[in-house]
């Protein structure tokens, strides 16, 4: 490994990763500000509305993520070039990538929107979850577009070494996203209010208006004559083949981990239907024929008999936990992967300007600083769950759903610096098939299906699921560790 602290290096991370933690940070508050706003709603809406959430962002990141991945053959042909000097060919990069963004992401925002009626109902059978769901994730959906443009632009902007252009771009997006959610989702004067489906048309709207600010700034004349991005000659099928080849294993790796994901709550989904049979099954006037009768009350209303219909249309306390552990968690996702981001730029600058070993130094140190700035929110996450969980939601029985688990998560934090940074590492070098091999391996053996044995075979609740993700965070972090050591990154030719 070789030094692992270096003062100088360590340096050059914060000055160029600073900006783009903000920025990714920054962006990640925009599911934040949903979530928070809609859990300041009325029980009614609050905690089927969070879950709902919850389930709608995976689909936007299974489907947006599928297609975002071209951020990572973007920034390693464009660091690369930046590497050697050659501006215009970083350029025409940019040019390719916006082709493949405002072209797919037309066809796929708009086919996910007119699909999300038929999809939504897959994920959860609470009529409450499904029909708050299905109205805010179609206006997600439609915001496909401006995700898969504005990451081309950033990973552009990110691979030069302008990391603040995001930033700005999503500082702008956040504002804008907080002013509507406060007028959409509660009403404001003669605007009447919307609820959760208020939260989906601000987030989409500020995605548009972060995109205009990314495009009005490739417009400024030092960017348009230095590097030439506007010109339709510059679309090549080479580099057209090169982004998406490097791009693909990314886009695939993050289908796996949004579906492995979507399965991750769809087993909790079945330890609060589980739950409530067994309030069910408590109580003496229930025979077992009643109990098999609960199974079937989501498609069937039973009318006849209110306290069922109570019970199994209660809101869904697991999901909601789950879906708010996953956002306080984010904020060391993001955190992480924008740290990976900047060091992804300098190990492809560094192998453009053929110092492999100096990309390596850039990667090592990069873990070291994100997994020591892990240890101080992993220790503040374990002390004070309760305050954690309170922010996004203040109800009793979510805080004392959450807490054991979250103690759990907050100490994989670590974990998840090296991983994610290491593996950001990897893409920027252009080694994008062992992250999506390892990613689909640790999905198909260990996520999904442990969450399910430990969760509900062997009965260890919500606790026993989220043993399962620390267990994938740990062998995602040790595969990561073993790639980046044996050093077969240092030889790929983009």
């Amino acid at each position: 490994m070789g030094r692992l602290f270096d003062r100088h290096l360590s340096r050059t991370i914060v000055e160029l990763a600073a900006p783009v933690v903000l920025a990714m940070l920054t962006q990640t508050a925009i599911n934040l500000v949903d979530t928070i706003m809609v859990g300041r709603l009325p029980a009614t809406y609050s905690i089927a509305g969070q879950s709902a959430i919850g389930y709608s962002l995976i689909l936007l990141w299974a489907v947006g993520g599928l297609l975002s991945s071209i951020q990572v053959g973007t920034q390693a042909i464009v660091a690369r070039r930046f590497g050697e000097g050659n501006k215009l060919a970083a350029g025409q990069a940019l040019t390719n990538s916006l082709a493949i963004a405002f072209g797919l992401g037309t066809v796929v925002s708009v086919s996910a929107y007119l699909a999300m009626p038929d999809v939504f109902p897959l994920f959860d059978r609470n009529p409450s979850v499904i029909a708050l769901g299905t109205e805010y994730a179609g206006y997600r959906m439609l915001g496909v577009l401006s995700m898969v443009a504005t990451v081309s632009y950033k990973s552009f902007f990110d691979g030069i070494s302008q990391t603040y252009v995001h930033m700005v771009a999503a500082i702008v997006m956040n504002v804008a996203n907080l002013i509507l959610n406060w007028v959409l989702i509660y009403g404001v004067g003669p605007i009447e209010p919307m609820y959760v489906a208020g939260a989906g048309l601000g987030s989409l709207i500020s995605t548009y208006i972060g995109l205009a600010v990314m495009m009005l700034w490739s417009f400024a004349p030092k960017v348009r004559h230095t590097y030439r991005p506007y010109f339709f000659s510059n679309i090549k099928g080479r580099v057209l083949a090169s982004i998406v080849s490097v791009s693909v294993p990314s886009g695939l790796a993050t289908v796996f981990v949004m579906s492995g994901f979507g399965l991750f709550l769809k087993i909790v989904g079945l330890l609060d239907e589980r739950n409530a049979t067994d309030m069910v099954a408590h109580i003496p006037i229930y025979d077992p024929s009643t109990i098999h009768l609960l199974a079937q009350v989501r498609d069937t209303a039973l009318w006849s008999d209110p306290f069922l219909n109570a019970v199994t249309n209660r809101p869904p306390i697991f999901t909601s936990t789950t879906k708010i552990i996953m956002d306080i968690m984010s904020l060391s996702f993001m955190s992480m992967i924008a740290l990976g981001t900047a060091t992804a730029s300098l190990v492809g600058q560094s192998l453009g300007a053929e110092k492999p070993e100096l990309a390596a130094r850039y990667g090592w140190t990069s873990a070291q600083l994100g997994g020591v700035s892990m240890v101080v929110f992993g220790t503040l996450a374990f002390v004070f769950p309760d305050w954690f969980i309170a922010i996004f939601n203040s109800d009793l029985a979510v805080i004392d759903a959450g807490r054991s688990s979250l103690r759990l998560m907050s100490v994989s934090a670590v974990f998840i610096a090296i991983g994610l940074i290491l593996a950001q590492a990897l893409f920027g070098a252009g080694y994008s098939r062992y992250v999506m091999w390892v990613e689909v391996t640790l999905h198909l053996v260990c996520l999904a299906p442990l969450a399910y044995l430990l969760g509900l075979v062997w009965d260890f609740g919500l606790v026993g699921i989220w043993s399962a993700a620390f267990a994938y965070i740990f062998l995602l972090a040790l595969a990561m560790v073993w790639k980046f050591w044996e050093g077969g990154w240092k030889k790929v030719m983009l």
